[in-house]
């Protein structure tokens, strides 16, 4: 009678968990722990509240208290006190612990789906991609009808490479859980990547027309203009912008793309006006060298020649959108710099090597933009070359060697990161 009450009492907490309601489920909780005291049950059901609030510490907390204080538990009961333990750390960004964690799990537990699964994740994490996948491999073999792990899975692909797997394990999990918004928008980019227009663009759909987290909405939206564009859609493209800036209306992103609509479209001044709203969105314009090709090709539309030199020569290094809508492995502008003249970003340069450009020495970024500089009349004395070294100027103070840059040469200049 006492283990059934106990259980009606797990099952109204779980309800009030599932709800949200965590203030309500934890003085139910308390209560349950007073009226039939730290039984197994509701131990680990508090360490899995506290998950579930986003309380990682006391989670953890809770879980070595129950593991400390429970000599009598079965293995399952510990595996499974030490998998909510582990994806508490790894929330809190304690990949070793959690790792370890998970390890003593699938230890005691028999190899439980969730502690294989979160194994994967931390594996994952520290880019132990071998490992990972064989978790994850063991976790689709215990249960084939759960999407994360294919997710996972195929995001690892897609960082490997392996395209055509990753876009496999992606559909899935899209297919396993349709409002699994990442997955959604990753099996779109690398649909869009193979050249699958209409699977991208059905893919994109439910996510750009009823999608709820702007961070996967604004880049599908993105995605889908631009492969309208392609289609000779522009109607469709320039819906698809807006939906795009109504999802952030503070980033540049959407003006840009409804900048390169309007172009399209042959109506060049709203192209001027759609990369001056771009620009309204940013502190430092040259951050964003979109801003200037997009203004140069609306500015070669009216014939005015020498504007749009003069746009194309403020820009540098490579654009940034096309990885917004892409994503960064997929970038297809990846290193390919929007003028020739002006490969390498200097700011960007500037955060590799200070982290915070405010905080570097008075006069240093000029210097570097004058090394900068360089590099075409670099390229020219050594013809043929596939790599060229540039030193750049040494940081007032340091007692460091002064940094250098290692560029690659092919028909377009592309360039490494600052190296030591």
């Amino acid at each position: 009678m006492e283990t059934e009450k106990v259980d009606e009492a797990v099952d109204g907490i779980d309800e009030l968990i599932a709800q949200g309601e965590f203030e309500e489920a934890d003085e139910a909780l308390e209560g349950a722990i007073e009226r039939f005291g730290e039984v197994e049950e509701l131990l680990v059901l508090r360490a899995e509240l506290a998950l579930e609030a986003e309380e990682y510490g006391e989670c953890v907390a809770a879980a070595e208290y129950a593991l400390n204080n429970g000599e009598e538990y079965d293995d399952e009961v510990r595996g499974q006190l030490l998998e909510l333990k582990g994806y508490a750390q790894f929330c809190l960004d304690d990949s070793e612990e959690a790792r370890k964690s998970f390890n003593e799990a699938i230890r005691v537990g028999g190899g439980r789906w969730e502690a294989l699964l979160g194994r994967a994740m931390v594996h994952e994490d520290l880019f132990y991609d071998r490992a990972a996948l064989l978790d994850l491999d063991r976790a689709i073999a215990v249960d084939d009808q759960e999407a994360q792990p294919f997710a996972i899975r195929g995001n690892i692909r897609l960082r490997s490479g392996n395209l055509e797997e990753a876009e496999k394990d992606l559909e899935h999990a899209v297919d396993i859980d349709p409002d699994d918004e990442e997955s959604r928008l990753s099996l779109a980019r690398v649909q869009a990547t193979a050249r699958k227009t209409s699977a991208a663009m059905e893919t994109l759909e439910p996510l750009v027309e009823g999608g709820e987290d702007p961070a996967y909405v604004m880049p599908a939206a993105l995605l889908r203009s631009q492969l309208s564009l392609t289609l000779g859609s522009t109607d469709a493209a320039r819906e698809d912008a807006e939906v795009a800036i109504e999802a952030a209306a503070d980033e540049p992103w959407g003006y840009l793309q409804l900048a390169a609509c309007e172009l399209t479209a042959m109506r060049p001044g709203d192209a001027i006006s759609a990369s001056k709203k771009a620009e309204a969105t940013v502190d430092d314009v040259s951050q964003i060298p979109d801003i200037y090709a997009l203004r140069a090709s609306a500015y070669d539309q009216l014939e005015k020649a020498d504007k749009a030199k003069q746009m194309r020569q403020k820009a540098e290094g490579t654009a940034r959108l096309p990885a917004v809508v892409y994503g960064e492995i997929l970038n297809p502008a990846q290193n390919v710099p929007i003028n020739p003249d002006k490969p390498i970003d200097a700011r960007t340069l500037m955060e590799q090597i200070f982290e915070d450009p405010s905080q570097a020495p008075e006069g240093y970024e000029e210097a570097l933009r004058q090394a900068i500089a360089r590099i075409p009349e670099l390229i020219q004395q050594n013809p043929g070359a596939e790599r060229l070294r540039l030193n750049l100027p040494q940081i007032p103070g340091s007692q460091e060697a002064p940094k250098s840059l290692v560029i690659e040469v092919n028909q377009r200049t592309k360039s490494g990161g600052a190296t030591g």
